[in-house]
This record gives C-alpha cells, sequence and structure tokens, in this order.
C-alpha cells in the first residue's frame, strides 16, 4: 500500500473520530470526564484541524436535514438528537473526504450578520440572544454577536461582560485581546483590558486558548507553565489573568465575588488602593486620582457602591491616612496632614 494511501486513510478516520466528537460534545449533559478525555484528543494540532473543519462544513450543509432527521425519530425508536447530530457530522466527514465537493458546496459572501452592543461609562445592559443565552455587559463595554449554523462567537473588543450559556447544538466561544474562551452550559465573566484579559469561572467549565497560533506561548528562558496553545481547563472559582510576554497566572477567588458588579457593588479584598481606584474610576465620569504615589500600595478590604466616588473617598478617610480633596472632575487623594487630624474647638 502506497504512504499517499495511507496518508489518505488515516485522515479519513481523524475525521470520522472528530464527527463522532462533535455529535457527542452537543449533548445537555456533558460530564467533566468526557470534556476533559475531549480536550486531551483536542490537543493534538491535526485532531484539533479536523474536529474545525467539521464544525465549518456542517455549516454547509442545509439546517433541515438535522429536523427531517429528529422528525423521522418518532418511527425510529432509539433514534433522538444525538443520533441525528451523528447522522449529520458523518456527513460532514463524507464531504471534507473531496475538496471539489466542498468547494462546490460553499457559498461565497455568505456569512452571519454581526449584532453590535455597547454600554457607556456607568451603564450597564443585560442582553438575550437567540438561544437563551444571557450577556450582562458591564460599564463602558462593546461586544459583537455572531450567530452562524456551526457556532455562537462573541467578540468583546472592550470591557467587561459575563455570560451565562445555554446548551445547545453549536459551541459558544468568546474572543478578547488574543484569546478564546470555549463553554458549554456555563457562567463566566471575561474583562478585557488594553492589552490583557482576565477570565474568571463561577460555574461549569471552560477552556481558554490563544485565537492565534502564536498566542500563549513561553516567553525564551521561561520554564513552560500553563499554556494557551494546549488550552487551560478552569473549574468554578478561577481566574486566569493572561497579559503580553507573560505566562498565564491562575488565582481563586469566591465565584459570587466575580458578578457582584451586576448588583451596583464593587468587593475588594486586601487590594492596592491603586488597583481599588482604578476600578471605580471605570464607573464614573469623575476620576479619583492618587496624589503621593507613597499611597499606591495602601490596601484596601470591603465593598463599595459602584460609580459613588465621594462615598469611597469619604470611607477611604476612615480606614487608610488619606485625604480627598476635589478638583474640577478629578478627586485627589492626599495624604493625610498634622492639620486635617486637629478639628477646631468649639
Amino acid at each position: 500500500m502506497s504512504k499517499a494511501m495511507t496518508d489518505k486513510r488515516g485522515e479519513a478516520a481523524r475525521r470520522e473520530t472528530a464527527a463522532l466528537w462533535f455529535a457527542e460534545l452537543q449533548a445537555a449533559d456533558v460530564s467533566q470526564a468526557i470534556w476533559e478525555r475531549f480536550l486531551e484528543w483536542e490537543r493534538d494540532p491535526a485532531n484539533a484541524a479536523a474536529y474545525r473543519e467539521i464544525e465549518t462544513t456542517l455549516g454547509i450543509l442545509d439546517q433541515t436535514s438535522l429536523s427531517q432527521a429528529e422528525t423521522g425519530s418518532e418511527t425510529r425508536p432509539g433514534r433522538g438528537r444525538k443520533s441525528a447530530l451523528l447522522a449529520l457530522a458523518a456527513a460532514a466527514a463524507v464531504i471534507l473526504l473531496s475538496a471539489t465537493a466542498l468547494m462546490t458546496l460553499r457559498k461565497p459572501g455568505a456569512g452571519p450578520s454581526p449584532l453590535t452592543y455597547a454600554t457607556a461609562i456607568g451603564e450597564q445592559q443585560a442582553v438575550t440572544l437567540e438561544d437563551g443565552s444571557v450577556i450582562t455587559l458591564n460599564t463602558n463595554t462593546r461586544l459583537t454577536v455572531l450567530y452562524s449554523k456551526t457556532e455562537r462567537l462573541i467578540r468583546l473588543t472592550q470591557g467587561e461582560a459575563l455570560f451565562e450559556v445555554e446548551h445547545a447544538d453549536r459551541p459558544f466561544l468568546v474572543e478578547a485581546a488574543g484569546t478564546r474562551t470555549r463553554a458549554l452550559g456555563t457562567e463566566f465573566d471575561i474583562h478585557a483590558k488594553e492589552s490583557s484579559v482576565s477570565v474568571t469561572l463561577i460555574r461549569g467549565s471552560v477552556r481558554v486558548t490563544g485565537s492565534r497560533p502564536e498566542e500563549g506561548k513561553s516567553p525564551p528562558g521561561e520554564m513552560p507553565g500553563e499554556s494557551l496553545q494546549e488550552g487551560i481547563v478552569l473549574k468554578p472559582g478561577d481566574r486566569l489573568d493572561i497579559s503580553p510576554g507573560m505566562l498565564p497566572t491562575r488565582s481563586t477567588i469566591d465565584p459570587a465575588r466575580a458578578g457582584k458588579w451586576r448588583e451596583g457593588f464593587l468587593q475588594f479584598d486586601n487590594t492596592t488602593l491603586a488597583d481599588a481606584i482604578a476600578e471605580m474610576n471605570r464607573y464614573s465620569t469623575t476620576k479619583l486620582q492618587i496624589e503621593d504615589q507613597s499611597l499606591a500600595a495602601e490596601r484596601i478590604s470591603g465593598t463599595f457602591p459602584a460609580g459613588k466616588q465621594e462615598e469611597f473617598a469619604e470611607s477611604l478617610a476612615l480606614y487608610l491616612p488619606v485625604d480627598a480633596q476635589p478638583s474640577g472632575t478629578t478627586m485627589l487623594i492626599v495624604p493625610r496632614t498634622a492639620s486635617s487630624k486637629t478639628q477646631p474647638e468649639n
């Protein structure tokens, strides 16, 4: 048998396996064990490529094929939605065996119509998508929704959003700052900053990867750690922080804290004053500013109303050696002086 023939048979088997995985992962009750076995299989770049081909090709097949297969299940015992999906995925694998057939079936220019949502500073918005999934946009946030027959893609270009994902027959993907987060029936928060991103899992399971092949590599000379290339699986309470040129860092937080901002509050736990002020400033056009950088490393804990800059400054003065001085649309945080401690006697 020639090498070319052997390679073709191996490629066909790989696509068949990818089709089986696709059908398996569309169930509403995918277990953590199944999800982890899939991730292990997908770590092989050839397997990952085969799976993406199956996803893409399913977008070419007429969606009515699935509904017809499910209708037929009423007269064929043992055939349900999973069987219909398996048949459709198998059809995708067959189509992929012929490049000519694939090119014939493609519809140039066809694609999902994007929907863009945005919030202003201090504003929040909850959006219910066509599949029942809910996205809550935090302050000063912008994202685009692109739903197709093969995937549910969200591009978070600015700000923060909390995602409550409903099970469906398509992957749910969120791209932000060079990363891609893939979820199945889960709830998670993503905060996209200027060049970095943080992903916090509240419930369920997600896998975070680099959205481009070069993303997530260990810097030269660094020991390899968790890699975005291979994918990082989070469990509830995990927070993953990703910055350019650095290895991703994982930490643990209270899952309930991740969505506290939806109630209009911000929670700090031994947070530096610099970081706390940066977070408070996201919610108001009145900006807090540390006038003396020696104060930046002071620590603060507690729950504070988002956007209430004056209240926050008053609270700071109760626990830290600082005072607040209004200056136009800015509120300066300055060291407390001896004179400010002394109250005039009556």
